[in-house]
């Protein structure tokens, strides 16, 4: 349990010296600065995986219920990839261009 909360403990303080690294005109040695901007980086790329990893599971969902890719991607767009993969997983299948055999 001690080193969970050890763990806790030093990530948190380490997002808060990234954060003051960040903001204070008066921290201005370039390990604060390094620190700071490359926790933002990092954030930003993972923010940005997840986006392309949802644009992906939107155009799966749609081929696979034989629906436009491209116009789901667009609705990606103009909303979010995770609001249309829910939307996908409720509306189901388009079997309207299937015979009936």
């Amino acid at each position: 349990m001690n080193s969970k909360r050890l763990l806790a403990s030093s990530a948190s303080m380490l997002m808060a010296l990234s954060a003051f690294a960040v903001n204070n005109q008066g921290a201005q040695d370039m390990a604060s600065r390094v620190l700071g901007g490359t926790i933002a980086f990092s954030t930003m790329l993972i923010i940005g995986f997840f986006c392309v990893i949802g644009y992906i599971i939107v155009a799966m969902m749609a081929r696979k219920r034989n629906r436009s890719i491209a116009l789901w991607l667009l609705f990606s767009l103009l909303g979010t990839p995770w609001l249309m993969i829910l939307i996908l997983f409720c509306i189901g299948k388009d079997n309207t261009g299937l015979q009936d055999r």
